[in-house]
């Protein structure tokens, strides 16, 4: 598939990697977010828990609001995925939110889905940062449902696909940006096989679900089986895929949470009406959606934000073909 996939859109993954040098996804990434919740980051020497570790303070209006680490190269015995480890809440007049990235990026070019995935998991960290003012731990940080943590950084993602963000900081070795045409093949070579790619999320969702329910003496068998309902592409026989499913514990029952939060995140970027660097829609987005927290339900939040309940269209429409 990623053969035909190539040939059909014209898109090579090597000459798409050499726009995306790690340091300057890394001023990307910085920038981006920045200009969106109106922060700054300051780099700071602090201690940490490897040389690898870079800090920042996020800083607005001169005011420190939070502290960020960004441990993002792989090492020998270290976490080999990536995510959003929260390190301490932030408690209005009490204590500053802190929290840390753990990734393994390479330390030169980045394949394009590496970007994506620095543009989510520093949705989770900005979010951690930018709800640490509350009166309640409980409520600090990414503290919302299950079915709603990964609509933030699922949204956050759409930036990586927008020719004029990708060109503040995507430059190959002789300083040119990413030509748009290049984007444009890379929106629709996206497109193809997403149907695919949407049944076996939703196949993973199926055995994250039956085998915490269920509970099966048999987890081979009925495993096999809801793959095999949910996706048209088989499973090699004595794989025991659930064995290194991290999710399955993670996340339990409530894998579905991905795509219902693609749901909810399709519908939020709804709202950047003015286009995805929109100050006026991203001012609002962070008052509305992401400071509170978890101290509103979900979808209020989402309403407060849009104007209206959230709804399924945008997400029918992404599932339709390409991105808008």
């Amino acid at each position: 598939m990623i053969a035909k996939r190539a040939s059909r859109f014209a898109v090579a993954a090597q000459e798409v990697r050499s726009y995306f040098d790690y340091e300057s996804v890394l001023v990307g990434v910085l920038d981006v977010t920045a200009r969106l919740f109106e922060v700054s980051y300051e780099l700071v020497a602090v201690q940490t828990w490897h040389e690898d570790v870079r800090s920042y303070d996020v800083v607005r209006a001169g005011n420190r609001i939070g502290r960020i680490h960004l441990d993002m190269h792989p090492r020998e015995g270290k976490f080999n995925h990536a995510a959003c480890f929260h390190i301490a809440s932030g408690i209005l007049g009490r204590v500053l939110p802190e929290a840390a990235l753990v990734c393994n990026f390479p330390r030169g070019l980045m394949e394009h889905r590496q970007v994506q995935t620095f543009f989510h998991e520093f949705g989770h960290l900005v979010h951690e940062i930018l709800a640490g003012r509350q009166e309640w731990a409980a409520f600090a940080g990414i503290a919302t449902e299950w079915d709603f943590v990964e609509a933030p950084s699922q949204m956050l993602e759409e930036w990586v696909w927008d020719a004029e963000v990708l060109r503040t900081f995507a430059r190959n070795a002789d300083g040119e940006p990413i030509p748009v045409a290049l984007v444009d093949r890379m929106r629709e070579a996206d497109a193809f096989g997403r149907a695919l790619l949407v049944r076996t999320q939703l196949g993973h969702a199926q055995v994250s679900y039956h085998l915490h329910v269920n509970r099966p003496a048999d987890i081979a068998t009925l495993t096999a089986h809801w793959y095999d309902v949910s996706t048209p592409v088989a499973c090699l026989e004595g794989a025991h895929s659930y064995a290194s499913f991290g999710h399955l514990t993670a996340y339990g029952a409530s894998y579905y949470t991905y795509q219902w939060s693609l749901v909810i995140a399709r519908d939020l970027l709804s709202g950047f009406s003015g286009g995805l660097m929109d100050a006026a829609s991203a001012a609002r987005y962070r008052r509305e959606v992401l400071e509170p927290g978890g101290s509103r339900a979900a979808a209020d939040l989402v309403a407060s934000f849009l104007g209206r309940p959230f709804n399924v269209d945008a997400y029918r429409e992404w599932l339709g073909g390409a991105r808008p």
